[in-house]
């Protein structure tokens, strides 16, 4: 087993984010919920109970903030 964990490492791309980047305050993502909704943003807080986003229209403008609870969410992309 620990032959899998040192492999799986070092295939890792040196530029691979971790959560705190990923989902840092700031960052640009596009969430794919549950409804057949995406929705594109920038993250201004996450916690144990879901996603605040400041979400944006395909031109970059602001629609106000969504709130995405964590079970409503089935993909979370950086953009």
């Amino acid at each position: 087993m620990e032959g899998e964990g040192v492999e799986s490492k070092e295939n890792l791309r040196d530029d691979a984010p971790r959560i705190e980047g990923f989902l840092g305050r700031g960052s640009m993502v596009t969430v794919s919920a549950r409804t057949g909704v995406d929705l594109a943003g920038y993250v201004c807080d996450q916690n144990e109970s879901g996603l605040l986003l400041d979400a944006r229209d395909p031109s970059g403008d602001s629609t106000g903030y969504e709130f995405l609870p964590w079970s409503s969410i089935e993909r979370v992309s950086a953009g």
